[in-house]
């Protein structure tokens, strides 16, 4: 399977995630205390997209999907969430299901405001194991490449630096 890229700036998709809860659809200049905190925020996603891509992670690597979900656990608590890792109970199973599955992270932030958000994302690739060793995260001009950056693991790493920004 070939790279999926990843466009930088990544600022983009954590500063979209912080407007959502902080500013108006009508409003269309930045707020600039937000922006200039999601740029502080590029490098540091950078990193954890690295981190993300080098666990491989592929569907039946139950132990990959494991250490993908301690590393998200550490992160949010981190950020001073209320963190589990949960073992999956009642699986919906399609043909390829396989017969462990991964666990889930569930965290919960208390904020002072009186809307709720929820960010989800999947930790699973559809990578096999040793594949990551041939086609290695690396950042080439303004694109991001790894396996499973396009799905999900950017969209972990957003929603990481998204709550450090909120």
């Amino acid at each position: 399977m070939p790279f999926m890229p990843y466009r930088l700036p990544l600022l983009k998709s954590c500063a979209a995630l912080a407007f959502l809860g902080c500013t108006h659809a009508a409003q269309a200049a930045p707020v600039t205390n937000v922006l200039d905190a999601a740029k502080g925020q590029q490098q540091a996603m950078l990193d954890t997209m690295r981190d993300l891509v080098n666990i491989e992670s592929g569907s039946k690597d139950v132990e990959g999907v494991e250490r993908i979900a301690e590393l998200i656990r550490d992160r949010l608590k981190g950020l001073g969430g209320t963190v589990e890792i949960i073992a999956p109970a009642d699986v919906f199973r399609l043909d390829d299901t396989p017969e462990k599955v991964g666990p889930m992270v569930h965290a919960q932030f208390k904020g002072g405001g009186t809307k709720k958000i929820m960010l989800i994302a999947h930790m699973d690739t559809v990578y096999r194991n040793g594949m990551l060793k041939d086609q290695p995260f690396r950042i080439d001009g303004d694109k991001a490449y790894g396996l499973g950056i396009a799905d999900d693991k950017h969209g972990v790493a957003a929603i990481l630096h998204t709550i450090a920004l909120l």
